[in-house]
């Protein structure tokens, strides 16, 4: 049962993302832009106050204080923020006001002349005050730093106003696109869920793939392959199966048969005799069913490690030799020193036990069968002086339930796909060679396995 994993939607996830990335930024950057903007409106407002400064000081100068209210109105239009202004005249003993706006105290708002900031009225002011030194004029001007806030405030609303309209455009323009660059996800998606299970095959998307995209279809399109050659073999497997297991399973009825009608005792012990024979084929042919289905799963790496594989061919020969003894046949060990290759113990042993018994079955009564290991060469071989194979026909020998020339001989042709599939997993070479001479002036048929070095 598959357990439900959580999944998310990559399209809203890439969106949030850049939206949130985008938006950060933006917000960033007004920021900046308003503290940028806001230093050099301080520095603006500083020269308005100078310009505004300067210009009350020539009105009064010239004019006299009856004139600057209005002169003040006139001008004061041109000014972003308002100006408060206090106007001033040297007299013996002190300074005589002039004339003031209504923000501004009856007393000197400052003490001297220049730049100056303190609380007015419980509010924070930005003062300038100048002299005129021939006439004894002196002009005080302010202005309140909450007027410049607010007008800062709306140069930051206008800067993030734009972020406000323009965030939902840009998620839509966001989403449009991302999902545009998706579609060969989709794509992809699709083509692997429209897939046959009974009939795979590479993973076709039209058009051309994205580099980031194109590795995954690539694992997915050779994962469909080694899919395939393991369905299709067990395809052949179970097929070739179900017809190697028909023929002893007849035979296995027709004894039966012929032991329950026989009406004679030497008949029905002879018909029993052939049943049990069979029933040993049988046992044999599930036995290697079984051990070949084990070793199709990728599952070989298991339990690796150092093996030595003279000690591991004396004790295959000890257990083999009395089967060997029964049918008058020579099995004889060469190992002289230790050889020691990786793999799994019971699988090497598995592998050696299939070709020793799969000589001896092969072998006529009074054969030899010759179990050769050479550490120099990193070489063990199984050599025999049966019928033998033709070189044409050695290939063959490693396809399930593939027999050979004797084909009467009591294998059931897995013994050497089981070796093949072993050498495959330990990295042997597996070679077909002559094996021993024969008195007809034939040779048997020799397997012999390379070891890579450990």
């Amino acid at each position: 049962m598959s357990v439900a994993r959580p999944v998310y939607s990559l399209r809203r996830r890439l969106v949030a993302l850049l939206i949130g990335v985008v938006a950060l930024l933006w917000s960033l950057s007004a920021l900046v832009a308003f503290r940028t903007a806001h230093a050099e409106a301080d520095e603006l407002f500083d020269a308005q106050l100078v310009q505004v400064a300067e210009t009350l000081l020539a009105i009064v100068a010239t004019n006299g204080s009856t004139s600057v209210a209005d002169e003040m109105a006139e001008h004061q239009h041109a000014y972003q923020l308002p100006v408060a202004f206090q106007a001033w005249q040297r007299e013996a003993g002190g300074w005589r006001l002039l004339v003031r706006s209504s923000e501004m105290p009856t007393a000197p708002a400052t003490a001297g002349p220049g730049f100056d900031e303190h609380d007015l009225a419980g509010e924070l002011w930005r003062f300038f005050t100048i002299d005129h030194a021939h006439s004894g004029y002196r002009v005080i001007v302010g202005q309140a730093h909450g007027a410049r806030y607010r007008l800062a405030g709306e140069i930051a609303l206008h800067l993030l106003l734009p972020i406000v309209v323009g965030l939902p455009l840009m998620a839509l323009g966001i989403w449009a696109v991302v999902g545009r660059a998706l579609r060969p996800v989709d794509a992809v998606a699709t083509a692997v869920g429209g897939l046959d299970a009974r009939h795979l095959a590479p993973v076709r998307v039209p058009g051309p793939l994205p580099a980031e995209i194109a590795p995954l279809v690539g694992s997915l399109d050779a994962l469909v392959g080694r899919m395939t050659g393991v369905l299709d073999n067990e395809r052949r497997f179970t097929a070739d199966a179900a017809h190697e297991l028909r023929t002893p399973l007849a035979a296995l009825k027709i004894h039966a048969q012929l032991a329950r009608r026989a009406a004679e005792a030497p008949a029905r012990e002879h018909a029993l005799d052939q049943l049990l024979t069979g029933v040993d084929r049988m046992s044999h042919l599930v036995e290697q069913l079984l051990t070949l289905a084990r070793l199709d799963p990728d599952a070989g790496g298991t339990g690796a490690g150092p093996v030595d594989l003279a000690e591991l061919a004396e004790s295959v020969c000890s257990a083999l030799t009395p089967q060997a003894l029964r049918r008058g046949q020579t099995l004889a060990l060469e190992a002289p020193v230790t050889f020691v290759a990786s793999g799994n113990r019971w699988w090497l042993e598995v592998l050696l036990r299939n070709l020793v018994d799969n000589a001896l079955r092969y072998t006529p009564a009074g054969g030899r069968v010759i179990v050769a290991v050479d550490a120099a060469t990193r070489r063990l071989q199984v050599a025999d002086d049966g019928p033998g194979i033709p070189v044409a026909e050695r290939g063959a020998l490693l396809t399930r339930f593939a027999r050979g020339a004797d084909v009467e001989a009591e294998g059931c042709g897995l013994g050497l796909s089981i070796v093949a599939r072993i050498a495959e997993i330990v990295g042997a070479t597996l070679i077909f060679e002559d094996g021993l001479g024969r008195p007809d002036g034939g040779a048997g048929l020799a397997v012999t396995l390379r070891f890579p070095a450990v």
